[in-house]
């Protein structure tokens, strides 16, 4: 097949490769797909089956003048093998580069086999802020040289499977305590720093050809921008300069979504877009509350007006070609439905799983009386309120896990007492939990929390439910903390009899996995990937 170049192509076309838009009206990406505006895009089906989602990916190609990539599919589907790969942080627990390459394969490889090509991963963050709110667990951990290891070992997973690596979010997210989704964090330390911690991931990947595709952040650094206080997104100085310049860098760039309020609210749709493309990106993840043919006409009056130099898109869309050339798009851009049961959600994958779950569970008390339950009617599970809230983030849902932790400890202890708390957790509910937890010889705590865009609290435990564990704990009574999320929470609460981590709210392995360690079925591995307080400190596990 003759190579498709920007030689080819009409302005519009062109400035459409660059442009990645959100699945949500179908007419419309149809539309843009089959004029060559759209050269790739968001999707998302959820509730729909593997073969419905197949079959609607293949019409959109069918219609496409230019094949496209196809983003996220981990955040798009109610199936596969809950590898849970946004949660870096499990990896990081294992210490383990196999079982973090394995997992990118195996992701990456799923994901092929519905039609998608960008993954979504992974972090590269190193998340030395214990109180940054949108990083935290997605990270490997606080340390730059194991974030190294591992996302290394990732990257080598994505391109192993021939998927598109999202290596996020450069030049560093790690070090900041607000949310982008919500205001723009500034990172105001050396370049120093910067260049040896958040940057070794990136300059150590990109010699070795471990990057194709590049996510940035909307973050301020002044020691690599020192004019008016602006995202990065749209410095050329740090997008153009310093990864394309100093560290050498010849992949694709790819913003965070321009939706964020940093870039949104700070210059609207049309400016972000230009903007953005101006400081060297080759794709923007386009506004997706808007019609993207905005952001589209936005660009291609741009480049016509020179305020977007032509050669510049020219050199851009050689570069996403490139990329296509080697996923194969071009030449073949449909997916066999017939396969999936070959790629998706095998026993093989699920095997995976299960054993990142099982080695990533971190002991960090184990005092004798942890497991000592006593009759099984005097044994108390209470879980907070999140543990049982549906939630829905970039289009990911959370299911209800409190249900989970409870069957699987009544499964092992009949007669076990389960509570599961409101969202609210009123006075009266406190009041009551602690009623029944003086009569408990055992109170056993469920901590579910999770990173959630624009909810900058869901990483935290709310007050009531932080007083309701220290009474316990002043009651004198053996209490153990399951900790599924974030753990710098442990920091924060009494020194219980048992606790434990999992880094995970989501995959039912993880309450599974940590279940088994809690009754004594299986042997902890995991270690801390993050220094959560002097009593807990990195690589701490019993």
């Amino acid at each position: 097949m003759t190579p498709i170049t920007p030689a080819h192509m009409s302005v519009e076309e062109k400035v459409g490769q660059m442009v990645m838009v959100r699945y949500h009206d179908p007419e419309i990406l149809a539309e843009m797909l089959s004029k060559g505006w759209a050269g790739s895009f968001y999707f998302s089906m959820k509730g729909q089956s593997p073969v419905q989602v197949v079959t609607e990916l293949n019409r959109l190609q069918s219609l496409a003048k230019v094949p496209a990539m196809v983003a996220f599919g981990y955040a798009c589907c109610d199936f596969g093998s809950n590898l849970l790969t946004g949660l870096m942080m499990r990896l990081g627990a294992t210490r383990s580069a196999d079982l973090t390459h394995r997992m990118a394969y195996a992701e990456t490889s799923e994901q092929r086999g519905y039609g998608f090509h960008i993954p979504g991963l992974p972090v590269l963050d190193v998340n030395i802020n214990p109180d940054n709110p949108i990083i935290n667990t997605r990270a490997f951990g606080d340390c730059e040289k194991l974030v190294s290891e591992l996302g290394m070992a990732a990257l080598r997973g994505i391109i192993d499977a021939r998927g598109v690596t999202c290596a996020m979010h450069f030049p560093g997210h790690g070090n900041t305590s607000d949310d982008s989704h919500i205001r723009m964090p500034v990172d105001d330390r050396p370049f120093e720093q910067l260049w040896d911690v958040d940057l070794l991931p990136y300059r150590l990947a990109i010699p070795q050809g471990l990057i194709n595709g590049i996510c940035t952040a909307h973050i301020h650094y002044p020691c690599l921008d020192d004019g008016p206080p602006r995202p990065g997104t749209v410095s050329r100085k740090i997008i153009t300069d310093l990864l394309r310049g100093k560290l050498g860098y010849r992949g694709v760039t790819m913003s965070d979504s321009l939706t964020m309020k940093p870039m949104k609210d700070r210059y609207g749709i049309e400016e972000a877009a230009i903007l953005t493309v101006q400081a060297g990106h080759d794709i923007i993840l386009q506004d997706y509350q808007s019609d993207p043919r905005i952001t589209h006409t936005a660009l291609v009056d741009a480049v016509k007006s020179g305020r977007i130099p032509l050669q510049q898109v020219d050199e851009s869309v050689a570069r996403i070609m490139e990329l296509k050339q080697w996923l194969g798009l071009l030449d073949d851009p449909l997916v066999d439905p017939d396969r999936i049961d070959q790629t998706v959600a095998t026993p093989e994958n699920k095997a995976l799983a299960l054993e990142i779950a099982r080695r990533s569970v971190t002991v960090l008390e184990n005092r004798p009386v942890a497991c000592e339950m006593g009759s099984p009617d005097r044994c108390l599970v209470i879980v907070n309120g999140s543990g049982q809230a549906w939630n829905e983030d970039m289009q990911v849902g959370y299911l209800p896990n409190h249900e989970r932790l409870h069957r699987a400890i009544r499964e092992r202890l009949p007669g076990a007492r389960t509570l599961t708390l409101s969202e609210e957790m009123t006075g009266a509910e406190m009041s009551a939990a602690l009623e029944q937890a003086r009569e408990a010889h055992m109170v056993v705590f469920g901590l579910f929390t999770r990173v959630l865009s624009y909810q900058e609290d869901a990483i935290g435990i709310k007050a009531p439910y932080r007083d309701l564990i220290e009474q316990v704990a002043g009651l004198g009574k053996h209490f153990v903390l399951l900790s599924f999320g974030n753990p710098y929470i442990m920091a924060h609460l009494p020194q219980a009899h048992g606790a434990l981590c999992t880094y995970d709210e989501h995959c039912p392995e993880s309450i599974e996995a940590a279940v088994e360690v809690l009754f004594g079925e299986t042997r902890p591995e995991g270690r801390l990937p993050v220094l959560v307080s002097d009593r807990y400190g990195f690589g701490h596990g019993l």
